[in-house]
């Protein structure tokens, strides 16, 4: 049986060029494949360890929503309150490495294995950090009743009247609590300390004088001093605050140099998450930083916007875990 020369041609031809289109077809199917790889490539999910609407939660989501345009995919806040921040911690330990979820760890993941009983993550060995996010400062506010306008006046009248007055904190192991502890420790003074449920409930009793000094944040503290509701006295950052420049910070006012006593997040993935991945959300914070108008709007609010390295990250983990640890030890205290 004789056959088709034409179609036996036809079928070479064929056949030639399947194989000559087969190294394109592949090399496009790997670029596809390789695109639809990268990172992100959907929703990235980010946990903030406080309830929805406080100052942390407000400036996270700020901070986060800024990244997303960054990084071409929606960031989704999730709220995980409990344990001062320790249940959000537990549960971000078992997430897995990928780089969809992430972590508004708060300073507390240093601080509340030194204050509670047990907690399920090390934070060194379950978190790895991307960059600093927020630093949020203290303002040491008074009574106006205390009749005293500076730092020099308040040291006198307290080393003149040890356990006289009180100072009140949001509750035991609070970073306020500890900042009071340091404080008093640093300026050899003493001072009862009062402790309340929360922030506002400490703050009613200041203006009423019942207590008569408070470290508070600098967003809650600011209305009251420009009320004359409270006397501010001092800022426990290095350096002075755009919200309030006219108090100077308790090193330059007290001549202790170094003295700082801060609530920071820094913005963590799970250990082990891939290093291109890091690196990505690494150099998204970075312009994240850069951010004029953000960095305008979170002082506004007594927040200041604070991009890092994972360096420093660990840097200021070091530095909080041996100051509060020391002061925690000192003073027994407990949650």
């Amino acid at each position: 049986m004789q056959q088709n020369p034409f179609s036996r041609r036809a079928w070479l031809r064929g056949a030639a060029g399947s194989c000559l289109a087969l190294p394109l077809g592949a090399g496009w199917l790997g670029s596809a494949m390789a695109q639809a790889a990268a990172y992100p490539s959907r929703a990235v999910k980010a946990v903030v360890p406080y309830p929805a609407g406080g100052m942390s939660d407000v400036s996270s989501r700020a901070v986060l929503e800024r990244l997303s345009r960054e990084l071409g995919q929606p960031v989704i806040i999730e709220n995980k309150a409990g344990a001062a921040s320790t249940l959000a911690s537990n549960w971000f330990a078992s997430q897995a490495a990928d780089g969809y979820t992430l972590y508004a760890a708060p300073v507390s993941i240093v601080i509340n294995p030194l204050l509670q009983k047990s907690v399920g993550y090390e934070a060194r060995r379950d978190f790895v950090p991307i960059s600093m996010m927020i630093k949020s400062p203290f303002v040491l506010q008074a009574n106006p009743q205390l009749n005293v306008s500076n730092m020099k006046e308040l040291l006198t009248l307290l080393r003149a009247n040890p356990d006289k007055y009180a100072i009140g904190s949001s509750g035991p192991g609070s970073i306020n609590h500890l900042a009071a502890e340091y404080f008093m420790r640093a300026m050899n003074v003493k001072m009862q300390v009062v402790h309340y449920r929360g922030g506002a409930p400490a703050a009613q009793d200041l203006m009423g004088g019942v207590i008569q000094l408070m470290f508070s944040a600098a967003n809650e503290a600011a209305p009251l001093i420009r009320a004359g509701r409270t006397r501010g006295i001092a800022v426990t950052t290095r350096q002075r605050l755009p919200i309030l420049p006219e108090l100077p910070t308790v090193e330059e006012a007290a001549g202790v140099e170094g003295f700082e006593a801060v609530f920071w997040l820094a913005l963590m993935a799970p250990a082990k998450t891939p290093e291109d991945v890091l690196a990505r959300l690494r150099s998204g914070m970075q312009a994240v930083g850069q951010d004029k108008a953000l960095r305008d709007k979170l002082e506004g609010l007594g927040v200041q916007l604070q991009t890092s390295t994972t360096a420093q990250v660990l840097a200021a983990m070091d530095r909080d875990e041996a100051l509060w640890s020391r002061i925690i030890r000192e003073q027994g205290i407990k949650e």
